[in-house]
């Protein structure tokens, strides 16, 4: 049996919208996040898990190519407010940290974990058109980014 919810949205599927605060407490969602090319939807559970930062680091490391490349990035948890902000700052995170709380979000990625109500790792790549080009529960940078450059 899986930990997720169900299995992840499948592609060409349209991404679902949200409004949440990232770790700096302002609103933001995919339509405002989304680059020229597309907007990765990075989910991940915790603060702490190596998994987690090692993640978070390789992205972080990868962003000014996915940037270039006109690919911005979103990373969403469940992890309380405070933590998130804490992390951010601590990593010097060069794209918003998005707090969803409760899995308010995350559930219609299908990334909540169950029976915790956490938010699971996985990672979104999603055209400028709102459509889902990459759903996998783990990709690097590198492959995320190959995605998007075979539009």
């Amino acid at each position: 049996m899986s930990l997720f919810s169900s299995p992840l949205l499948a592609l060409g599927e349209q991404a679902p919208s949200f409004r949440l605060l990232n770790h700096n407490g302002h609103s933001v969602g995919p339509t405002e996040a989304m680059g020229e090319c597309g907007l990765i939807l990075l989910f991940f559970s915790s603060s702490w898990l190596p998994g987690d930062l090692a993640l978070l680091k390789d992205y972080a490391q990868a962003y000014p190519q996915l940037q270039a490349a006109g690919v911005n990035l979103l990373a969403l948890s469940s992890i309380n407010w405070e933590t998130l902000h804490h992390l951010a700052n601590q990593m010097n995170s060069p794209f918003p940290l998005v707090f969803d709380p409760c899995c308010r979000f995350s559930k219609y990625y299908q990334t909540m974990l169950i029976p915790k109500f956490v938010t699971g790792r996985a990672i979104y790549g999603v055209n400028p058109e709102g459509r889902i080009i990459l759903a996998r529960k783990q990709a690097s940078p590198e492959e995320t980014l190959a995605a998007f450059q075979a539009l």
